[in-house]
């Protein structure tokens, strides 16, 4: 009865790393004996093993293995089967069944006091997707449902007691060949889920017998937050949306730099080679999951990731072209907020918009793209429109630009060159450039990101 989930691929292309987690033995191939001659597919349970010991002799067959299978060797039969006075309707679920005399008490749960019986689970996929054949008698209806919840839970349940989401495919026509089926998840609540409830049958409560579905591939579907983000720092700023990329490449660290405080981010971003010949700094992204700009506090976070900015403002992963995305589920709006060493952070002040599968948001386009408008931002570019940009100075990476970054860090570093806090135009150099043109120029400004 294990209940463990497992990593099974991968994201290409861009994706590749993030490993998506998926349902044990969703393809039905494995299967073992749990007594009383009975055989069930590992990470799957039936009536046969319900936590009713006396019920579960008398309890009737109502799944088998099958060689009729869309992928791999076998899929799962679901079959209604007649017992005494009712119909018994194929059932099976990674949780157990609760068996009763009357079939409507019957349930089947989440016990999170076994872990024989329980399946964790944190994340916040977007849907399910099975492959099924279905030959129904009478109205019957064949049911895959997932439930994702907290603490005890259990499948039907009219409170829906502890569920923050659930995603329910529903199958009532005959199908005849290999079909696939899918249903998003509907989310109640954004609490972030601890386990997850699956049940499958071939009848519903109100089975009829003889109806029999076979069911195979079990998906999880992910659609990851993917990050079209353009921003420009003060600093390193030229002219016409370009910036210097003088760190490069021989003092750009091969680690993310935002190990430590303030930020202390303990991902493990880096890189072996130069990816590209264009990356300007390190900057760390942080995604926030609230109503408004104003509720996006740092309680919101959902997700923090290190990343390149480059010298024509794009914001990119380790490999120097591809998106920076989050395996998260947006439940109200999505806020990004952008990192740096030494200049101020900013947060977008608009919730981030899908455009082709990706949420694309350009911070420089305007000082009302920032939270804060022209407080959080400086205007480095007389075009039309104008670019604005994050501001400098901020050397020891406090929020405010005060003496205390001369004090603490520049007067410490001044004539030094390599990757230092005092660097504020990352010329690699830390000089009166810093101190005059950028650093003297913003003292009194602060972030402006909600805390």
């Amino acid at each position: 009865m294990d209940k463990l989930f497992l990593s099974l691929f991968a994201f290409l292309i861009s994706f590749a790393g993030f490993s998506q987690l998926q349902p044990e033995n969703a393809g039905f191939e494995n299967w073992e004996d749990v007594g009383l001659d009975t055989d069930e597919p590992i990470g799957w349970s039936s009536i046969k093993t319900s936590d009713n010991s006396f019920l579960n002799g008398l309890a009737p067959y109502v799944w088998d293995q099958s060689s009729d299978a869309h992928s791999g060797t076998y899929s799962v039969k679901l079959f209604n089967a007649s017992i005494l006075t009712t119909v018994a309707a194929g059932t099976i679920t990674n949780g157990q069944v609760h068996a009763d005399f009357n079939p409507d008490n019957a349930y089947v749960f989440t016990n999170a006091d076994n872990p024989d019986w329980n399946t964790p689970y944190t994340l916040k996929p977007d849907s399910i997707v099975v492959w099924a054949k279905y030959f129904p008698v009478g109205g019957d209806v064949a049911q895959l449902k997932a439930v994702l919840h907290t603490g005890y839970a259990k499948i039907p349940d009219v409170a829906q007691s502890n569920w923050l989401a659930v995603a329910q495919i529903d199958i009532s026509d005959e199908t005849s060949v290999w079909t696939r089926f899918s249903a998003p998840f509907n989310y109640l609540s954004n609490t972030e889920p601890e386990y997850i409830l699956f049940v499958i049958n071939s009848g519903g409560t109100s089975a009829t017998a003889n109806s029999a579905a076979y069911i195979d591939d079990v998906e999880i579907i992910y659609n990851p937050v993917i990050l079209d983000l353009t921003a420009f720092l003060e600093g390193p700023y030229k002219e016409n949306k370009v910036m210097s990329a003088h760190l490069i490449p021989d003092i750009l660290p091969n680690n993310q730099p935002f190990n430590v405080a303030p930020w202390n981010y303990n991902g493990d971003e880096n890189f072996t080679s130069l990816p590209s010949n264009n990356i300007v700094d390190w900057v760390l992204i942080e995604i926030r999951d609230a109503a408004d700009a104003n509720s996006a506090t740092a309680a919101t976070t959902v997700g923090m990731q290190a990343g390149f900015i480059l010298k024509n403002g794009s914001i990119v992963g380790m490999d120097g072209i591809s998106r920076i995305f989050f395996p998260v589920y947006i439940y109200q709006n999505l806020f990004a907020i952008i990192h740096h060493r030494n200049h101020l952070p900013v947060m977008s002040n608009f919730p981030l918009t899908k455009v082709n599968g990706e949420y694309v948001y350009n911070f420089s386009t305007s000082s009302s793209q920032n939270y804060g408008n022209t407080n959080a931002v400086v205007e480095l570019d007389n075009l039309e429109p104008p670019v604005w940009g994050m501001i400098g100075g901020d050397a020891n990476a406090d929020g405010l630009i005060n003496t205390n970054d001369g004090i603490q860090v520049w007067y410490l570093q001044v004539g030094g060159s390599g990757y230092l806090s005092s660097d504020v135009n990352l010329d690699g150099q830390a000089g009166n450039r810093d101190k005059n043109d950028v650093w003297f120029h913003n003292i009194g400004r602060s972030s402006q990101v909600p805390d």
